[in-house]
């Protein structure tokens, strides 16, 4: 039985890996990080502002047919494209997880066999409806959007709070969202640009004015509370209930941080993290660690192994190939696999 892809860790793997652009961005550049960012500090917007970043200009030539789906996807299922109850492409951010499931295996073909998959996909799933035609329009324009992005600046990266310069970065970085936006707009349209990122350019909008509060030295601490208080009610209801998830989340990840920083043994931790936040939730904090652990340990017997394919003086794509190959063999969870590529990607290796 194939198993379904889970969202969220598809949300993540994208975000890493800079797939779903600057929604992704403001996804995990928010200042209270979410529980899958990889540090409790905020991370840079340059790191994961570019949609487009690996996505291959198109080439002439015949398209590959493609006959399954690529490595690093095998096993699961790609997602459901969602239909409103007369038939057509429901606007949802369903349909851009479909694309964005399938452009986290483009490193591992050519563009234009990427589009033929995704093609073959949707014709899958809507053979024959009157969907079918929506859904190809729309992956057209999503990958124009992509491209579009391409040619933008990454965003600068956001200030720090306790900074007295001026606001002009901030200035920036708000013209540099409008501009994304407005592509957005211009080549999904607006209904699309909704579903697809709707919820980010807001959550982006919320951190830069967020940061613009603090930094302000002519507010008082109380000014700044009662500013930053109606600025997340200015939020829509669904997205202050993820906001305030968010929060917990990333105090929960300091609080073991904090606890494993002291040397606590998994019994240990396990017992105080009950203490702090009730046993269920004890249990997957002491869970959460052991699956880091034990991908740490994972990730550097693959590097050791890794290692010994750089010293055999293979060609560059030689090279490549092996190392494909042996991260494939060591991450059977293609997430995993993807996980251990961008660490290898920004090692430089």
């Amino acid at each position: 039985m194939m198993r379904p892809v889970d969202a969220k860790k598809t949300a993540s793997t994208l975000a890493l890996f800079g797939l779903a652009g600057i929604a992704a961005a403001a996804a995990i550049w928010y200042f209270d990080a979410p529980a899958r960012a990889p540090s409790a500090s905020a991370p840079t917007l340059a790191a994961t502002a570019s949609a487009a970043s690996l996505l291959p200009a198109a080439r002439p030539g015949p398209v590959p047919a493609p006959t399954s789906l690529p490595v690093s996807l095998m096993g699961t299922t790609p997602p459901r494209l969602p239909l409103d109850a007369r038939g057509h492409l429901r606007k949802s951010r369903g349909v851009r997880e479909f694309f964005d499931y399938f452009l986290t295996a483009q490193h591992e073909m050519p563009h234009q066999a990427l589009d033929a998959l995704v093609r073959k996909q949707i014709a899958a799933q809507l053979d024959d409806t009157m969907a079918e035609p929506e859904a190809l329009d729309l992956w057209q324009r999503y990958q124009a959007y992509l491209e579009a992005m391409n040619n933008l600046k990454a965003i600068a990266a956001p200030p720090s709070t306790g900074s007295t310069a001026s606001t002009s970065d901030l200035d920036a970085m708000q013209s540099s969202l409008d501009e994304r936006a407005a592509v957005a707009a211009r080549t999904l349209g607006a209904d699309w640009n909704e579903a697809f990122f709707g919820a980010d350019w807001r959550r982006a909008h919320y951190m830069i004015e967020r940061w613009r509060v603090l930094r302000d030295a002519s507010l008082t601490e109380a000014q700044k509370a009662a500013r930053l208080q109606a600025l997340e009610q200015s939020l829509p209801p669904g997205e202050r209930t993820a906001l305030e998830k968010s929060r917990d989340a990333q105090a929960r990840i300091q609080a073991v941080a904090q606890l494993r920083q002291q040397g606590m043994t998994l019994d240990q931790l396990r017992a105080k993290a009950t203490q702090e936040f009730g046993p269920q939730a004890a249990e997957r904090i002491v869970k959460m660690q052991q699956n880091d652990e034990a991908w740490h340990a994972k990730y550097a017997d693959y590097s050791a192994q890794r290692a010994r394919i750089d010293a055999m003086g293979l060609s560059p794509t030689e090279r490549e190939a092996q190392i494909e190959q042996l991260r494939q063999r060591v991450f059977t969870d293609p997430s995993q696999a993807l996980r251990a590529a961008s660490l290898d990607h920004g090692a430089g290796r």
